[in-house]
């Protein structure tokens, strides 16, 4: 339990440091539209949300769900070409639906820190940076653990 509270710790430490360092002055408009996870047929989205949106489309580099001491952790990431504003938007209004304890929301043009903790649930954070590799890309990172 301490080893994901550390690692959840350090991916938003990440996240946020990289808020004023990264930049994409060009942005684009991606695929326009959002599904879920369920919808994208997303393998190994184990103790996600099926209902979690994900830009149509969008490039799935990594998922893992486990469960360790009794508790559920999964994390996935994925790049897209969506822009950050409707990341932010979406996942702002997903967050918002859902009545979902807010911790912290920072969205701007290039970067998005979404995350909370519902007490006796669960913790999430949804990381959105512009990608150094992919210029024009947007990499997403969604962590989603069992309290």
């Amino acid at each position: 339990m301490t080893y994901r509270k550390v690692v959840l710790g350090l991916l938003v430490c990440v996240a946020a440091a990289g808020l004023g360092a990264c930049s994409n002055p060009g942005s684009e408009t991606g695929e326009g539209h959002f599904r879920t996870l369920a919808q994208e047929g997303v393998d190994k989205s184990q103790y996600l949300p099926g209902d979690l949106p994900i830009p149509a489309g969008a490039g799935i580099t990594f998922t893992e769900g486990e469960t360790a001491h009794g508790k559920k952790s999964s994390m996935l990431i994925y790049e897209t070409r969506e822009s950050m504003d409707e990341l932010g938007s979406t996942y702002q209004k997903y967050v918002n639906d859902k009545a979902l304890k807010l911790g912290t929301q920072i969205v701007d043009r290039n970067n998005m820190l979404i995350s909370g903790k519902v007490p006796n649930a669960y913790s999430y954070s949804i990381i959105g940076t512009s990608s150094t590799s992919h210029p024009g890309s947007t990499e997403i990172i969604v962590t989603w653990i069992e309290n």
